[in-house]
């Protein structure tokens, strides 16, 4: 599945970042960019594109502005902006995201993975994720994922029918996973819970496979595991 954005900034360059790091994403189709804020809301309106990438400090309408106006839709935007203290405005607003520039690629396609799934569970379709495998961008269905391994740095992620390796950080994984079947029972492993086999002291099963359970992650585990109040 591809999903459609438009990037709206009143700054060119900023606008030449966006378009150079989606040409790396093979999930997004950037349709438009616009300087002017009246001609995106407009554009937004008539198209109805997936995804907004939004500045905030615009004249003639802040980002903020524009976001209220297109929220009757239930478009799915992400704030990009030089300016942090509009961070708790954005998340009042239910943006998905809030990069601060200058943002890294890594860290624009976490903010992007999030859109992804959220759009893809609004058709839905089912949810996953793009993973940079070695030169190759790799599909994962969310509900195939078993574990995830963090070495050094790199992840392992272990699905029901391969293994894949990623230059990403544990949290950034984190921060795209769903929390209600995904849970860190270490510091080295994040386990899908519906995976999980067998519950011990110190360790759970998945797959024939021990791995280790943090005593500072093990009530919390339990908790969801053994559906305890």
């Amino acid at each position: 599945m591809l999903i459609t954005a438009v990037a709206i900034d009143d700054e060119v360059p900023a606008l030449g970042v966006i378009q150079k790091f989606l040409e790396k994403v093979p999930f997004v189709h950037l349709e438009e960019t616009f300087t002017d804020p009246v001609l995106g809301v407009k554009y937004i309106f008539e198209k109805q594109p997936d995804l907004i990438l939004l500045d905030i400090n615009m004249p003639g309408m802040k980002g903020t502005e524009m976001a209220k106006i297109i929220q009757p839709l239930g478009k799915s935007f992400i704030f990009t902006t030089a300016h942090s203290q509009y961070a708790i405005q954005g998340y009042e607003l239910q943006a998905l995201d809030y990069l601060l520039k200058p943002f890294s690629f890594e860290r624009f396609l976490t903010a992007l993975n999030r859109a992804f799934q959220e759009i893809v569970r609004k058709k839905g379709g089912e949810t996953s994720v793009f993973i940079k495998d070695s030169y190759d961008w790799v599909r994962v269905n969310l509900n195939e994922i078993k574990f995830i391994k963090s070495e050094g740095n790199l992840l392992f992620i272990f699905t029901k029918n391969k293994t894949l390796s990623t230059r990403m950080t544990m949290a950034e994984i984190l921060s795209i996973l769903p929390k209600d079947t995904m849970m860190r029972i270490h510091k080295s492993y994040v386990v899908n819970l519906l995976e999980v086999e067998k519950l011990e002291k110190h360790q759970v099963t998945i797959g024939g496979q021990t791995i280790p359970l943090a005593n500072s992650f093990k009530e919390s585990v339990e908790k969801r595991l053994l559906r305890k109040s």
